[in-house]
């Protein structure tokens, strides 16, 4: 978005800056050019740093002091300008932050001309005009601005969440794993993970069906949540299988926390014919110079001997 409003602005407004220049009103030409300048830098920054929030702020508001300058100069055919400007700044920043920079626009100009009458409007009818109609647009703008916010943070939740369970799903899980390995690296902060497998989970949906399967994992996490911190993450691993991810925590303590989470499963969590359900688990801590798929590969290792050693109970690796 930012590189489209950019090019948009660099392809429209630099006619216009160059044609300002040499015919003389050297305010609105050099505001103009500005304005271009500003985009092309802004959007410069976006693409080499990933950066999208500064340089959009930093364009809304070059836009917003520009358009300004351009309204004085100019009188009643600057004023068109505000239009697009309007329309700019809700998909360059927050709909908040363009809520609140589109009113102090506004609000400048209507209280200048108000102040000192004829200044950029002819009459007060124009001017009333000028603002029932500018309101509008902000509005509306605000209004498309709020709800494509509020579709991109639901996007955002179910590409990083299960839709069953609610834990974290596996595209979140690898990226939580890398920024565990920078932090180890740079910080050396203790990460450990416990992995889970639900004991003879086939046999649960065989016998019960699987609606109840699903019910024993949607029940599970809640259960698994309750007694981690609210810093721990749980991910589904697989299809019966969570992983827990825990951040400074040392090697003596993850063990008992993974009995613990069993426990609590083994007590709370039963069949429809009151049957206890289990779980199996791996534990393993992060060591210096292993990447993420050996700390894992060895916590499955430690899942698979705990299963292989009668299950309902804790290897750590």
């Amino acid at each position: 978005m930012i590189s489209l409003v950019g090019l948009i602005i660099t392809l429209f407004v630099t006619p216009y800056g160059i044609y300002r220049l040499l015919s003389g009103n050297l305010v609105v030409g050099i505001a103009d050019l500005l304005i271009v300048l500003s985009s092309v830098i802004a959007v410069i920054y976006a693409w080499r740093t990933g950066d999208t929030v500064r340089p959009g702020q930093f364009m809304a508001v070059t836009f917003c002091v520009g358009v300004l300058i351009v309204c004085f100069s100019l009188k009643t055919n600057g004023v068109f300008w505000i239009y697009p400007i309007l329309v700019f700044i809700f998909f360059l920043v927050s709909p908040l932050t363009a809520v609140v920079l589109s009113m102090l626009m506004l609000g400048i100009l209507i209280v200048t001309d108000l102040v000192v009458p004829g200044m950029i409007f002819q009459s007060h009818y124009q001017l009333l005009a000028f603002a029932v109609t500018a309101f509008i647009s902000s509005f509306f703008a605000y209004v498309f601005a709020y709800r494509t916010q509020l579709q991109r943070s639901e996007l955002k939740q179910l590409a990083s969440i299960d839709s069953l369970t609610g834990a974290g799903n596996r595209h979140t899980l690898n990226a939580e794993l890398e920024l565990a390995m920078q932090l180890k690296q740079r910080l050396q902060t203790n990460f450990g993970v416990i992995l889970f497998d639900l004991d003879h989970f086939k046999q649960i949906n065989d016998n019960y069906g699987h609606r109840t399967g699903d019910e024993i994992l949607v029940q599970l996490v809640p259960l698994i949540s309750s007694v981690l911190r609210q810093s721990d993450r749980v991910f589904r691993y697989g299809g019966e299988e969570f992983l827990v991810l825990l951040r400074d925590i040392n090697a003596a303590d993850l063990p008992q926390l993974a009995e613990k989470i069993r426990l609590n499963v083994e007590r709370r969590l039963l069949l429809p014919d009151a049957k206890p359900v289990t779980l199996s688990a791996g534990v393993a801590m992060l060591q210096p110079d292993e990447d993420w798929e050996q700390w894992l590969h060895r916590a499955d290792m430690a899942l698979y001997q705990a299963k292989n050693n009668g299950r309902n109970q804790v290897v750590a690796a």
